[in-house]
């Protein structure tokens, strides 16, 4: 028969209603806590019998193998009244009582409020508000950039900037409930009143459960949909390294501290281990990355993958022969998974006139992969000085063409599923116009 169970239990990191109900409920079927560590929880064997419990949360020093004297004169208290302490934690404390009416462990409601609220604020709490500052300032920094560049932070950080909002609301769901929880137990708890945690506790809980699904359900359509992600992939395997390497950690300083390590030695291990571990995790990332090529980006990855070795239109394509001229080419691009945009050119060495045609073309291709951004992304890439002009020779649905302070012939082209601008060197006919529609005015998705 099993003596111990390890199970995992994500509560409110305020809502110790919820925890006594819990362990109220494993008593009952004979289960007794013995350890917490993050959202793993080690229960013993016990006989099923009715308990009390009660949590406490006083501060800890988390290498100190000795409790503090506030915890030590409250758990003799309790020795006395039948309570027995069977879990410590940096932050919180478990006490089991298996009598019919057990005296109170805690009589004053706003003294218990603040010990709450004292405790949490020296932990978990400054985590939650700093984390939440930077969950609102990253939102901020990317509001700013899509008001500026919509176009381009769309195409690159359309899904950095759903983690990062789908972060702030879980986070926020956690933080708000409990700073609400906390302004109405302080007046409550003046009147002599306990306030229940738990309706503000279900609130984060819930909210929580949506945010990892849809999270786990980003990741996947972001590797499925859309495979050359790798690179934005190295940080999420990256970000989970390093979780790793930090719980190891945690988990070791605990194993110490339970086992009576002294406290210098105890942040001597954990320190060195942390560092070495993290040195580690950065020398192996690092290699995989660089040497390995492993999460990186390949040049056939996305909508280039189509033209693996040139670009989809060439000034060889539209005008014919142009001899043993020489030409700077490039092509670049960015795509989320609901934009994306790629440029192509192909400029002449040549020395020309101001006034003379030149062997040049240059094209911006904004694939619209939702409907909604398609007027957002047309208006964005007009220009002041522009006039409409006929469409049918592009096979648009819409051309416009740039009227001053250019020297290229610049077009604006809407298709169904992208916009395109492109500029060329010289006047092109109505010939070159369709092998621009052809090329571009397909289905691009």
């Amino acid at each position: 028969m099993k003596t111990r169970k390890r199970t995992w239990k994500r509560i409110a990191f305020f809502d110790y209603c919820e925890t006594v109900g819990y362990l109220e409920k494993k008593a009952r079927e004979g289960w007794v806590l013995e350890n917490v560590f993050g959202i793993w929880w080690t229960f013993r064997r016990a006989e099923p019998r009715t308990a009390h419990v009660w949590v406490s949360y006083l501060k800890q020093d988390a290498h100190d193998p000795q409790p503090c004297q506030q915890l030590e004169n409250m758990a003799d208290l309790g020795e006395h009244t039948g309570w027995k302490l069977t879990v410590e934690t940096p932050t919180m404390q478990v006490f089991y009582n298996w009598a019919a009416n057990p005296l109170p462990m805690e009589t004053d409601p706003v003294v218990h409020v603040e010990g709450i609220h004292r405790s949490l604020k020296q932990g978990a709490l400054t985590i939650y508000r700093v984390c939440f500052g930077l969950a609102v300032a990253i939102l901020l920094i990317n509001l700013w950039s899509f008001l500026e560049f919509p176009l381009w932070t769309l195409s690159t950080r359309a899904e950095l900037i759903l983690g990062d909002f789908l972060l702030f609301v879980a986070i926020g769901s956690e933080l708000v409930p409990y700073e609400l929880w906390y302004w109405k137990a302080k007046k409550m708890a003046a009147r002599g009143e306990w306030l229940d945690t738990r309706p503000w506790g279900r609130v984060s809980g819930w909210v929580l459960v949506a945010y990892m699904v849809l999270w786990m359900i980003g990741i996947g359509v972001t590797l499925v949909v859309k495979p050359w992600a790798h690179a934005r992939l190295f940080f999420v395997v990256t970000g989970l390294s390093f979780g790793i390497v930090w719980c190891l950690v945690l988990w070791i300083r605990d194993v110490l501290r339970r086992r009576k390590t002294s406290w210098s030695t105890n942040e001597m291990v954990t320190s060195v281990l942390y560092f070495f571990l993290i040195m580690a995790c950065v020398s192996v990332m690092a290699f995989a990355y660089t040497h390995l090529n492993w999460f990186s980006p390949m040049a056939a990855d996305g909508w280039w993958s189509q033209y693996p070795d040139e670009l989809p239109l060439t000034v060889e394509q539209l005008r014919g022969d142009v001899g043993d001229q020489e030409f700077w080419i490039r092509r670049d691009g960015e795509e989320s998974l609901v934009l994306g945009q790629y440029q192509g050119w192909q400029v002449s060495n040549e020395e020309t006139g101001p006034e003379e045609e030149m062997d040049t073309v240059m094209y911006t291709v904004t694939l619209v992969k939702l409907p909604l951004l398609y007027d957002l992304c047309r208006d964005e890439m007009l220009w002041e000085d522009h006039e409409q002009v006929d469409p049918s020779p592009w096979l648009a649905q819409e051309a416009y063409r740039k009227t001053e302070g250019v020297r290229l012939r610049t077009y604006l082209l809407c298709y169904e599923t992208c916009v395109v601008e492109i500029r060329f060197g010289w006047e092109p006919t109505v010939e070159q116009m369709q092998l621009v529609g052809a090329t571009f005015g397909g289905d691009m998705l």
